[in-house]
């Protein structure tokens, strides 16, 4: 018999392309359109646990500066944001030190089947 909490004990978080270890740009960014001057990225950028909120608006506001857009703020499950950024400002993320990885955003779809 499982209780209510034994059923949320789990949960699993999965998003297109995988993780990107510390200091490390995606090998692939999911692109909009052609890969024109002036591309885009949609990523997400999670920060290490304990990092400052000032040093996560520092960030936002590097990309904001840029020609970015923040689509999307996280504060529980994990620290970070989603955005909206043009290509050459991925890389300049990767120097941030209390960045723990950026990976690129985009829909995912889970189905179920019940095994009874």
């Amino acid at each position: 018999m499982t209780s209510d909490n034994d059923a949320n004990a789990f949960s699993a978080s999965v998003l297109p392309g995988g993780i990107q270890q510390p200091g490390q740009a995606p090998s692939t960014i999911p692109k909009k359109g052609a890969q024109a001057a002036g591309a885009r990225s949609n990523v997400i950028v999670v920060f290490k646990q304990g990092t400052p909120q000032p040093e996560i608006t520092k960030a936002e506001d590097d990309i904001i500066a840029q020609g970015g857009k923040i689509t999307q703020r996280y504060t529980s499950a994990l620290l970070g944001f989603a955005a909206e950024l043009p290509d050459n400002s991925v890389q300049a993320l990767t120097t941030n030190p209390h960045l723990n990885y950026i990976e690129p955003d985009g829909e995912v779809s889970a189905y179920a089947k019940s095994l009874i």
